[in-house]
């Protein structure tokens, strides 16, 4: 397994070696270097304690990169979980019970809680791109999503951003997603069961659970459409919300775990087989070797700050939009840069 190294930086008289936070201060010269050092708050070189909320964060392939790889511990950051729950609604009451500051929820969750007023945080950048799969019954022939009209499609629980995220597909095909499929809620661990009994036709979930019900061939399942490619592959999934208490208090902070997660989900993309190795016990049913095609067959290192991220934000909310979530009159453009706040770039500010 490949082991990220960690120079050391000699301080103090007489040349004596410490370790110390290197991959903080190398960032923080390239960004004074390219001339991009945000001109809001900078990295302090100083430790951090992060209480995170993360769904699902121990088979979360990102998550245990960071931690295990030493990302965080680069940025001299002691990141530990805090709740989490299954759905991102779940992490994000962590956030608003004060038992997290920092939060990573689908970004389809956010605004959902967001729009509704009471959430005191701002999106600062996103992660990873999205895993959807809606998988459907072979032996049904369907083959366009309008087939789906009056078909049962199993989710483990309607606060998912599975089901917001297929309903969005369904609509731009015309077809309402509240009357049209038949939405079924099921625990994870009974939709094999329920696909093979033919008590549903099909089902919306995303990886690793997608992924290891559409390789098992006792079930005969077959992929009708993703958010792995086309029009989805490229935008982010996740979103990292940080307290606005906190980007008043402790900028540097978030700033820092946002260069972390940046260079965990770059080095992703080169080191498949070494991350799959980490996660190797984390997901039930999966070996590294399903792990590694797994991973293959997913869009890596989606990461956004700054201008790309607002932009994929407003084309979010326009999507909200097509679900009536969001009024038609509001201003996608102007809401994202509302919802959201830059920590890395110059001209920067925390509102």
């Amino acid at each position: 397994m490949a082991v990220i190294p960690r120079r050391r930086l000699m301080v103090g008289l007489g040349g004596a070696a410490v370790v110390a936070g290197a991959g903080l201060w190398g960032w923080r010269d390239r960004q004074r270097r390219s001339g991009v050092l945000s001109a809001g708050p900078e990295l302090d070189g100083q430790p951090h304690q992060i209480d995170l909320s993360w769904p699902s964060a121990p088979t979360s392939i990102l998550f245990n990169l960071a931690q295990q790889q030493g990302f965080f511990a680069r940025y001299l950051l002691d990141v530990r979980l805090t709740g989490g729950g299954v759905t991102g609604r779940d992490a994000i009451g962590d956030l608003q019970a004060g038992r997290s500051r920092v939060v990573v929820a689908p970004v389809l969750s956010w605004l959902d809680r967001l729009h509704e007023g009471e959430v005191q945080a701002r999106l600062v950048m996103g992660l990873q791109a999205g895993t959807f799969r809606l998988l459907v019954r072979r032996r049904l022939k369907l083959s366009r999503v309008e087939d789906m009209v009056g078909r049962r499609i199993a989710i483990t629980n309607p606060d998912m951003a599975d089901r917001l995220f297929f309903s969005v597909v369904l609509r731009r095909k015309g077809m309402n997603p509240d009357t049209g499929p038949q939405w079924r809620v099921l625990a994870p661990q009974d939709m094999a069961g329920a696909i093979r009994a033919g008590d549903v036709d099909a089902l919306a979930v995303h990886d690793p659970l997608a992924w290891r019900l559409l390789n098992d061939p006792s079930l005969g399942v077959v992929e009708l459409v993703n958010s792995v490619n086309g029009l989805y592959a490229q935008r982010t999934n996740l979103a990292l919300g940080v307290a606005r208490d906190m980007l008043d208090q402790d900028p540097a902070a978030a700033a820092a775990l946002v260069v972390a997660l940046q260079d965990a989900a770059r080095w992703l993309k080169t080191h498949i087989p070494e991350t799959a190795s980490l996660l190797a016990g984390h997901i039930e049913g999966m070996e590294p070797d399903a792990i590694i095609a797994m991973m293959r067959h997913e869009v890596l290192g989606i990461c956004p700050t700054g201008h790309d991220f607002r932009v994929q934000l407003a084309q979010y909310v326009d999507e909200m939009k097509l679900l009536g979530r969001f009024p038609d009159t509001l201003d996608s453009a102007g809401y994202a840069r509302a919802i959201s706040t830059d920590l890395l770039h110059r001209g920067a500010v925390v509102p």
